[in-house]
């Protein structure tokens, strides 16, 4: 073996990152952020130092991990997205999007959940993963424009979003064959809670 070769740094796999984060995700689901790095290597079926090759910490996997489940989401709301449609229009196609993703990705829900809550997540990040969403801020702002919402903070309405499709989503999961009945009935809710 040539020193060449002992110098060169083997390259990083994109399919171990990926399955890193997939187990983070799974891990992080079930048992919140406190669960080990051990338990989310075992789960990748990698090494606990391999875990610490592509992440040097537990903060920076969350962080990638936030990013990565923040940018599914929004290619699922955003996809298609009707910019110039009515305000229940596109409000009904964020909503639409964002329980869809919830419904099939069950798993990912739950962890974005938690690491969405974690300190790990600066604000730069924060406002990074805010850009994929400038749409659904401008929805809200067109919106009281044309006096078709509540004047209400932008945190709030955003709040009822994640409220009602939360429990949409829940209700979905416990019994998927109302999952159109329940879609449009907590669209129903949501709408009659911001529409003036």
């Amino acid at each position: 073996m040539s020193i060449y070769s002992l110098i060169m740094a083997r390259p990083l796999s994109e399919d171990r990152r990926s399955a890193l984060l997939e187990a983070a995700a799974a891990v992080f689901a079930e048992h919140g952020l406190q669960a080990p790095t051990a338990l989310i290597s075992k789960t990748a079926k990698v090494s606990e130092g391999s875990f610490f090759t592509y992440f040097k910490t537990k903060d920076e996997l969350i962080a990638a991990l936030y990013q990565r489940l923040r940018l599914d989401l929004a290619s699922a709301v955003m996809g298609g997205f009707p910019s110039r449609g009515s305000i229940r229009e596109r409000l009904e196609h964020v909503w639409t999007g964002y329980v869809s993703w919830g419904a099939a990705n069950p798993v990912e829900r739950r962890a974005l959940r938690h690491v969405t809550m974690s300190k790990a997540i600066g604000p730069a990040v924060r406002a990074e993963s805010g850009v994929l969403f400038a749409e659904v801020e401008r929805l809200h702002q067109d919106a009281i424009d044309q006096r078709k919402m509540r004047e209400l903070p932008p945190s709030m309405a955003s709040q009822a979003l994640k409220a009602f499709a939360e429990m949409t989503m829940d209700l979905i999961e416990r019994d998927p064959k109302r999952q159109k009945e329940y879609m449009a009935a907590g669209f129903q809710m949501l709408w009659g809670a911001l529409a003036r």
